[in-house]
């Protein structure tokens, strides 16, 4: 297991390298110009165009840009944002902790809902139980997000009153919630206040549940299908046989074996969150980091889109790195090595 580790954390050097040079590459084909964006095209003279390139090193032949860009990262130093000269990694923690936390919540609901669902339909299988649970995540798998957000949004904010509209900003300026190191919940927890943390809850709700509805349908049918193929498997047949009781079977035998393939799912599926949220923080009002790479990308903030997807990627291929090494303690016959 350690040799895998470490040949993983060497996969990843050409990894960075190609990562870095194509987001480098790819946001200065974008037409526009960072200064005139952030000055405004009218307001900007020659001499002061030329004075802020070079402060921002913008006036340097590319391979230059691209080198000291590579040489900071591998010093630790990512650099500011041109626009509100704060350090990227202090602007990343702070919008990166509210995605991880809607993302958890969302694996959370999928998880614990997707996988009992997906038992559920293997063990009646070929019912109408069965039927009604895979068409159900069918049609939870095909409902965009952008369609589904909205829906929810209207009968439960603005038709039933229930849950807020917008992201946790709104709540946490109301009750005076102090974030901790940008966590909302955590900070509502320290803040004392007996409904602080449920006004902040309540906030996560629709967000969550929107986000969690394509990796529900795929967690469930996945644990179906795992479900249905260990179930058919000599050892499940002897367990059986033997007089165990049916808890026990699938419990001990069947769960155990197919939660690999769900392992899987979930993480990729967490990863996919991570990265993939921007539709929802958007629709949502969420100070998540797929906002504020977006409006990186719009006002060409060449250090927030460059290190803001390298952070991004890294916890990604931590995600990944994690689900790996979670094998080996679900199912000890997998192993893995150099």
């Amino acid at each position: 297991m350690l040799l895998y580790i470490l040949r993983r954390i060497l996969i990843l050097v050409p990894v960075y390298i190609g990562l870095t040079l194509s987001t480098f590459i790819l946001i200065r084909l974008v037409p526009g110009d960072a200064v005139e964006i952030m000055m405004g095209e009218r307001m900007v003279d020659p001499e002061l165009h030329a004075q802020a390139l070079a402060r921002l090193g913008l006036d340097k032949p590319l391979p230059v840009q691209y080198w000291d860009y590579l040489t900071g990262i591998l010093q630790g130093n990512f650099g500011e944002s041109f626009r509100t000269r704060t350090p990227i990694l202090q602007d990343f923690f702070a919008h990166f902790v509210p995605t991880l936390e809607l993302a958890l919540c969302a694996i959370t609901i999928a998880s614990i809902v997707g996988i009992s669902l997906g038992i559920l339909a293997a063990l009646r299988r070929g019912t109408w139980l069965d039927y009604t649970l895979m068409s159900g995540a069918l049609a939870g798998y095909s409902m965009p997000i952008y369609l589904l957000g909205p829906i929810l949004t209207g009968i439960f904010a603005h038709y039933l009153g229930l849950l807020p509209v917008s992201g946790v900003i709104s709540v946490a300026q109301f009750l005076d919630v102090k974030p901790l190191y940008g966590s909302w919940l955590l900070g509502s927890l320290s803040s004392g206040e007996p409904g602080a943390f449920w006004n902040v809850v309540k906030h996560f709700i629709l967000p969550s549940v929107a986000l969690s509805t394509i990796p529900l349908a795929m967690i469930a049918r996945m644990t179906r299908s795992a479900m249905l193929e260990v179930l058919d498997e000599d050892y499940v047949r002897t367990a059986r046989a033997k007089g165990l009781s049916p808890k026990r079977v699938i419990l001990i035998h069947v769960m155990r074996n197919a939660l690999i393939t769900v392992v899987t799912v979930v993480g990729l599926q967490m990863a996919t969150l991570l990265a993939g949220a921007i539709i929802t923080e958007t629709i949502f009002s969420w100070p998540g980091v797929g906002n504020w790479l977006l409006d990186g990308f719009f006002t060409r903030d060449y250090p927030i889109v460059q290190n803001g997807i390298l952070l991004v990627a890294t916890a990604l291929i931590l995600v990944s790195l994690m689900i790996d090494i979670l094998y080996g303690f679900i199912n000890p016959r997998i192993r893995h090595s150099s």
